[in-house]
């Protein structure tokens, strides 16, 4: 279920960024057969551990669709204002009418997070149990930490969005000091 899992945040990776792919990986046609198999076979893991009947699928099927390109238009969003953020602090003297904006759009992007987050929320009770609910809301949350670790080792800390435990990280030690 782990490399599973992991395969698919590479995959939600490259669908979400809308990159190019490098010359002599699989042509386009491969990659959205081979989207449709992740999501098959990730559909078809959602449906078995949250014990869903056709009408809860249907509808949660329906429900991600609906919610899918707004949670990609944040993910980019995010990702440029992180790249803003980081080119405005590594100049010789950051400006403050540079990076106050970012901040601020930094947190409206949160703030639409949250909102969105909530909505789904709403959405999911009315046809899922609370159990099936926690225990979907569980496998996302593991899903979005896999991706994010796997973008911040892809793309380096800098471009890792902020999340618990990130930015205020303490320096490491050096052994036996």
């Amino acid at each position: 279920m782990r490399k599973f899992l992991t395969l698919l945040c590479l995959l939600s990776l490259t669908t979400a960024t809308g990159r190019a792919q490098p010359p002599g990986q699989r042509p386009p046609g491969d990659r959205q057969a081979l989207e449709k198999r992740f999501r098959d076979r990730l559909a078809a893991v959602i449906r078995e551990r949250l014990s869903l009947n056709d009408d809860q699928m249907a509808r949660l099927t329906q429900l991600n669709g609906r919610f899918e390109e707004q949670r990609r238009a944040l993910f980019v969003e995010e990702i440029e204002v992180r790249r803003g953020m980081r080119q405005a602090m590594q100049s010789e003297s950051p400006s403050d009418s540079v990076v106050a904006p970012l901040l601020n759009r930094a947190v409206r992007l949160q703030r639409r997070r949250v909102e969105l987050l909530e909505a789904e929320h709403r959405e999911l009770e009315q046809f899922l149990s609370p159990v099936q609910h926690a225990k979907y809301f569980g496998m996302q949350e593991q899903l979005r930490r896999q991706m994010e670790e796997m973008r911040a080792r892809r793309e380096g800390e800098g471009d890792a969005p902020p999340g618990p435990g990130r930015g205020m990280r303490r320096p490491r030690r050096p052994p036996g000091g």
